[in-house]
């Protein structure tokens, strides 16, 4: 049975321990839902370490610049 989009992202949280990830949520994409992986680091060298799927759902990785609390 295929795990829930929450119950995967809630896996996925570990990448927060990446130098660049600032946030990981869920998207859109296609009609269908993905983990959208917010990054403020070098795309490329993060592209390497996380992969383009998870668990059945696609990973977007989507560029933010640094997210600070106010």
């Amino acid at each position: 049975m295929k795990q829930t989009i929450e119950q995967v992202i809630e896996e996925a949280s570990q990448w927060l321990n990446l130098d660049g990830v600032e946030g990981i949520g869920q998207g859109e994409h296609g009609g269908e839902p993905c983990i959208v992986v917010l990054i403020s680091g070098n795309k490329q060298d993060l592209a390497e370490k996380i992969p383009k799927s998870f668990k059945g759902y696609p990973v977007i990785l989507e560029e933010t610049g640094e997210v600070r609390a106010l």
